[in-house]
């Protein structure tokens, strides 16, 4: 991902969360081919983790806008 000109907005980093029962966590999987993947208990602190692993692991000094998709899980009862 490119960091955006100064003063241009940057463009979100998308994720797609699931819920994984057995385990008791949300977790989020970067869609952009970035290589993030996290997990928390709560959606809130999923969020929250997030806005603190994004900008660090792409060497960014500012808050980076994140979107979360929230998708079932798959078949089966595994996230």
């Amino acid at each position: 991902m490119v960091g955006a000109r100064k003063g241009a907005p940057m463009q979100p980093v998308r994720f797609e969360v699931r819920r994984d029962d057995e385990a008791g966590v949300w977790y989020a999987v970067s869609v952009d081919n970035l290589g993030i993947v996290t997990e928390a208990e709560t959606l809130e602190g999923l969020r929250a983790r997030l806005k603190l692993l994004v900008p660090d692991f792409l060497e960014l000094d500012c808050d980076c806008p994140i979107e979360m998709e929230i998708c079932k899980s798959e078949e089966g009862g595994n996230a």
